[in-house]
């Protein structure tokens, strides 16, 4: 189903195929068969959030190609750009910066850390991947232990929005301006090449800072993840 190609592809109907929770009968296997459950279930959310954010990008250079300066406005509001002052090719640069996808190997890598390979209680009980934080309480799950009483582990209707919102994160959030930075200059790189260069920016992903960028190169290493670079959707 998932073979190298030079353009993406998706359609409603694939869509529709992929997986909402971590079923039942993944948490019964062990090693590499978790492993190979993990990858069926995790890669096409992956590669469809990809696809999706792409789209926007057609979207964007469309938007600015007919002057519409309303939608290149909606869209700045979503990455939380302030265009005030800008004028339209200089939104355009800075929304094409963002709206931009995540190597497969690296989210494949972060999700299978901090979901567990799909067995920790966030990822079974709040569809969460990638433990991301909210400071509210109906806003997910409580962390048996946390330095901060009120930090709660987002949850998500289902496993496709909590990859969504993973690279929602990553596309907006201060603490990765140098990954976008690195990311826009190498957007016509092979993706087999960006891999590595885009995981040394996750050292604010987590608490342990570069010991998570060696963490991740690991994972992505000792599961032979490079594999599914240049992956796209059939």
């Amino acid at each position: 189903l998932f073979l190298p190609k030079s353009k993406p592809s998706f359609s409603p109907v694939q869509k529709n195929k992929v997986i909402d929770s971590i079923p039942a009968e993944h948490l019964s296997l062990s090693g590499l068969d978790q492993k190979r459950s993990f990858i069926n279930i995790v890669l096409p959310l992956i590669l469809i959030a990809n696809a999706e954010v792409n789209a926007r990008r057609e979207a964007i250079n469309r938007a600015y190609l007919q002057h519409d300066r309303l939608s290149l406005d909606r869209w700045a509001g979503l990455y939380k750009i302030k265009s005030e002052g800008l004028d339209d090719q200089a939104v355009l640069k800075v929304l094409l910066k963002r709206a931009d996808e995540v190597p497969v190997p690296m989210a494949l890598a972060q999700a299978a850390i901090e979901s567990g390979w799909g067995t920790s209680r966030f990822a079974n009980e709040g569809n969460a991947l990638f433990g991301q934080w909210a400071w509210q309480r109906d806003a997910g799950i409580k962390p048996l232990e946390a330095r901060d009483e009120r930090v709660v582990v987002r949850s998500f209707d289902d496993l496709l929005d909590s990859v969504r919102a993973y690279m929602h994160n990553l596309n907006t959030h201060r603490n990765y301006e140098d990954f976008r930075s690195k990311r826009a200059k190498m957007h016509d790189k092979p993706a087999t090449s960006k891999t590595k260069a885009l995981v040394q920016h996750l050292d604010g992903y987590a608490e342990i800072g570069e010991a998570y960028v060696t963490k991740v190169l690991d994972v992505i290493r000792s599961n032979d993840f490079g594999k599914f670079a240049g992956t796209k959707l059939e």
